[in-house]
């Protein structure tokens, strides 16, 4: 029996995100083995619906978020240093006595804390811990052959000790509808997510295309959907975009059964989990150029600068211009995306 303990102490069992994502579906995936057992350690309050075995971490909320993460930290070096199995875990910084452990994976989203997107609250101190740690690492585990080579690159991190482990989609009995959504974007209204660029795009849409078009935007705010928000009323889109904050994962399903095009204008990302979901729904994509959107979507993707509202504007045109359902890009997110053979992958790599 082969005991694999998931530790995020950033799950959120109600919440839909590329990280609680990878959370569950790659929990169940593994659960599907007999010879596999799962533990998950997670906040309290957290608890996933898939887990019969489960820590809880206490979630200190009354407390500062940096005295939380010490006690956090604090408590993560005890538990994992008598966990028995496999350990993988998000959280950072990386538990005491566990850095060396041949059975310790270190799991990376991305490496935004070395970027101008960074919200750490102490940025620089937190970069440089991020980056002696993640060096001192045994095993990391990674979403992206990009983010492999930011972590070389930038870290100093040996290539032999990181793994990558694509996110993926769960194979699902689709429920077509009518596509009346012309373009969607699902996206935390933060910085890097680049909202406004495209708000300014789809204005040009409207004007020059189609004044009944719709936009619907998904995301929880960060800070930065106040001022979305009043670039909409003041280019009087308030009739062609919809913004919604949270949904359950049926309702999303939905959604991107209901829009022709996916779009995402982003500028920095460890993946891009909602390009590959879209894609198995039959939407078109539109995306920025970034080296890791090429990477996961291929040629089944319409490319543009993010930093350029004119192109992106025209790459809005070209992508919904096109019919959906394009059966050789639905076949591409199969053979590559599942997460049943995303978990054989890791299974066979902590093997060898």
């Amino acid at each position: 029996m082969i005991k694999i303990n998931l530790v995020s102490l950033y799950y959120e069992a109600n919440r839909i995100t590329g990280a609680n994502k990878r959370f569950d579906f790659f929990a169940r995936s593994l659960l599907k083995r007999n010879d596999v057992k799962v533990i998950a350690v997670v906040k309290q309050g957290e608890e996933p619906a898939w887990a019969d075995d489960v820590i809880t971490v206490p979630r200190y909320d009354r407390l500062p978020a940096p005295v939380r993460r010490i006690l956090h930290f604090v408590h993560l070096s005890f538990l994992c240093f008598k966990l028995d199995g496999i350990i993988i875990n998000d959280f950072m910084p990386v538990p005491l006595f566990s850095a060396r452990k041949k059975n310790y994976y270190q799991l990376v989203h991305d490496i935004r804390n070395f970027t101008e997107y960074n919200r750490a609250l102490l940025k620089n101190i937190s970069s440089h811990i991020q980056k002696m740690q993640w060096k001192k690492v045994s095993n990391i585990l990674t979403v992206s052959e990009f983010t492999k080579t930011q972590l070389v690159d930038y870290c100093g991190v040996n290539p032999e000790n990181v793994f990558v482990s694509y996110n993926g989609i769960e194979e699902t009995i689709r429920v077509p509808s009518r596509r009346d959504i012309d373009f969607l974007y699902i996206a935390t209204f933060e910085k890097r997510k680049n909202h406004k660029n495209l708000v300014l795009a789809f204005s040009e849409y409207v004007k020059n295309v189609d004044p009944n078009s719709k936009l619907v935007l998904v995301g929880r705010d960060l800070g930065y959907r106040g001022g979305v928000h009043t670039l909409i009323e003041d280019l009087s889109l308030a009739d062609n975009v919809s913004i919604i904050d949270n949904i359950s994962e049926k309702e999303l399903l939905n959604l991107y059964e209901r829009s022709c095009c996916f779009v995402s204008p982003s500028l920095y990302e460890g993946f891009g989990m909602p390009i590959i979901e879209a894609m198995y729904f039959g939407c078109n994509v539109a995306c920025s150029n970034i080296a890791v959107f090429q990477e996961i979507a291929k040629e089944y993707a319409d490319y543009f600068d993010p930093k350029d509202v004119m192109d992106i504007f025209r790459t809005l045109q070209i992508s919904r211009g096109k019919s959906n359902d394009d059966a050789g890009q639905v076949t591409y997110v199969c053979n590559h995306f599942y997460w049943d053979a995303i978990a054989d992958s890791f299974l066979q790599t902590m093997r060898n």
